[in-house]
Formats: structure tokens, C-alpha cells, sequence
């Protein structure tokens, strides 16, 4: 595929008020003195092009082999939200990194709704239909099946060692990051801050004055009989989060189950103040699960902090960690 250069910043500069819920605040970088590339890359995952930034380290030998990892943004993220992370990935640690929108978000493609009856397909196939573009909707599966698209994609980069592959993700992508730990074979380890690894309790916090827990099943119902729209936009948007959640679909997204399967190593960095969810029964008890299946799991909390600060004050201590995990199980 064809890819568009960008300059993305280096120098870090402070932190600016967060926009949105589940989605990081992107932090600036100045381009002075960067050592690494950004391309712009579309990565085609179920019939839909998805948009990727591609940070490539300049220091890089025409028949080196680099680690390389995927990172995705939270609940009502982009990529950009993901600039620094990645920029710091690629210039301090050396490592390929590919950053994605999911489908429908940020410079991706649109998920797209057939209005009426398909027609009959043409000797080529082809066939001219109405749609609905469909935006911003918020389903967990969807959104793996793009994270591992993102992975066949990094797998066949130059320079890229796929033997040393890792995920990062940030807040609702955390949870993705347990969820990937356990099922994702190609990932040698995986890194998940702040994760919102249990959707009980986002359902608890965010959606509570909705009652949605009664509605759902009914709402899943109607939606495949064609009774309500097949989509959630305009449907019980919780408030304060941006984008449109398929209730059902994460409701029964609960990566914290999933722990137990958890073979290879994962990082889990908490806020110690947490307050969108219960951390013990999130991000430590996914923790503790992965440990006791014997797969060497770390977990940090940083002081002091509640969710949003690990995009502000504590975003280098997170930073931090991020490098010493990868350097341990990447290099």
C-alpha cells in the first residue's frame, strides 16, 4: 500500500485538559531532533480501511531486525491521542510502532449500512447501493479484529522480528490488552494501563442512571429483528463518553475473565485513585489471575493519581514503565 510521510513532533510538551472520556489527551511533540519517520499507512481489516501512523526509527540497518508494537486508542480516542507514547517507543526504546483508529474513528474509513434491498450484483460483482455511514460506534469485537489486523499488517514491515511483537493500550484498549494476552498467539507480551477490563462495572458507573442492565437483551432483540436500528447511534449514550457503545456486545466483554489463559508476560499500571471502576477487581485481579498461570506478570500502582492523571502528571512515570516492561521482554 501507498504511504503518506507526516512529521509528528518530538519535544514533549505539557499537558493540556482532557476532552474526552476513555481517550487520552494527545500531547504535542516538537519534530526538532526526532530520530525516527512517520507514515501514514491504510490497513484493510474486514472489507474497511483502516488508518495507521507508522513510526520507523532512522537508525535502522537495511537487514535489521526490529521488535515492533501495536498500540490502539480507548473508548473515545484516535490515533493521535497515541503520539507520545509512540514517538517515545520509537526514539528512546528503537521500536517499530504502529498506532490505529478503529473502523469509523479518526482518519478511518466509515462502517457503512446498506438503506433498502441489495440489488442484484453485476457480472463483475458489482452493484450500486445507498448507505448509511455509520461513525463512532463503540464495539469491543470489532475493535480487536481490528488490533489483530493491525498485527498482519506490521507483520509483513520491513525490518520488523515478529517473534518479538507486543500491544499497548490505554484505559478501555487496557482491557483489550488482557483480553489480547490470553488469545492473541502472535504477541509476546502486552501492556495495559488503567484497564477497563470488567464492563459490569462500567455499566455500574457510567450508565447506571440508564438502567441499561434491563434493556439490553430486549434492545439486542429488536435490533435483529430489524425492530430498531441495527446500530446504537442515537441509542443510550452514557454521559460523558463519547461514541455510540453496542450495549450487548460490552456488556458481555469482560476481558478480566479471561486472565486465567494469560501465558505470556503482561504489565498492568493502575491509578491508585481509580474512580471509574474498582481496580482490585479489574486490573489487579487480571493481574493476579495471568501470575498464577504462571506468566510472570507485573502491576504497578502510581500514587496519588485517579484515571485521567496517567495522561498528565503521571504520564512519564507511566512512560517509564512502559520502556523497562518492553526492554525486558522485547529486546
Amino acid at each position: 500500500m501507498n504511504s503518506e510521510k507526516r512529521s509528528l513532533p518530538f519535544r514533549f510538551l505539557p499537558f493540556v485538559a482532557l476532552t474526552m472520556l476513555f481517550g487520552p489527551t494527545h500531547v504535542a511533540w516538537s519534530q526538532e531532533g526526532s530520530n525516527f519517520t512517520v507514515n501514514t499507512v491504510k490497513i484493510w481489516s474486514e472489507g474497511t480501511r483502516i488508518a495507521g501512523d507508522l513510526y520507523r526509527p532512522k537508525s535502522i540497518a537495511p537487514d535489521e531486525q526490529r521488535p515492533a508494537i501495536i498500540l490502539s486508542h480507548g473508548w473515545g480516542g484516535t490515533k493521535t491521542h497515541l503520539a507520545s507514547i509512540a514517538a517515545r517507543l520509537a526514539s528512546e526504546g528503537g521500536y517499530i510502532c504502529l498506532a490505529i483508529d478503529y473502523r469509523g474513528w479518526g482518519e478511518s474509513d466509515s462502517r457503512l449500512q446498506i438503506i433498502g434491498e441489495t440489488p442484484e450484483p453485476d457480472a463483475n460483482g458489482e452493484a450500486t447501493v445507498k448507505v448509511k455511514v455509520i461513525r463512532t460506534v463503540v464495539d469491543p469485537w470489532d475493535q480487536l479484529t481490528d488490533i489483530q489486523h493491525a498485527i498482519d499488517y506490521i507483520s509483513g514491515e520491513p525490518n520488523v522480528d515478529i517473534q518479538k511483537l507486543g500491544y499497548w493500550g490505554s484505559s478501555y484498549s487496557g482491557g483489550h490488552a488482557v483480553w489480547l494476552a490470553a488469545h492473541e498467539p502472535r504477541l509476546a507480551c502486552s501492556y495495559g494501563q488503567v484497564p477497563a477490563a470488567d464492563s459490569r462495572d462500567l455499566l455500574r458507573t457510567s450508565f447506571e442512571e440508564h438502567d441499561v442492565a434491563k434493556r439490553i437483551q430486549p434492545m439486542a432483540t429488536q435490533r435483529a429483528r430489524g425492530e430498531i436500528a441495527p446500530v446504537p447511534q442515537g441509542v443510550d449514550k452514557a454521559p460523558r463518553l463519547n461514541g455510540w457503545p453496542v450495549l450487548e456486545k460490552v456488556l458481555r466483554y469482560n476481558p478480566v475473565e479471561d486472565a486465567r489463559r494469560i501465558g505470556i508476560p503482561l504489565c498492568i499500571v493502575d491509578a491508585e485513585n481509580e474512580e471509574l471502576y474498582d481496580r482490585h477487581t479489574t486490573g489487579k485481579l487480571a493481574f493476579e489471575r495471568a501470575r498464577a498461570n504462571g506468566s510472570g506478570a507485573e502491576y504497578h500502582v502510581i500514587e496519588g493519581i485517579t484515571h485521567y492523571g496517567i495522561y498528565g502528571p503521571a504520564a512519564k512515570q507511566a512512560g517509564d514503565i512502559t520502556l523497562a516492561f518492553y526492554g525486558k521482554h522485547l529486546k
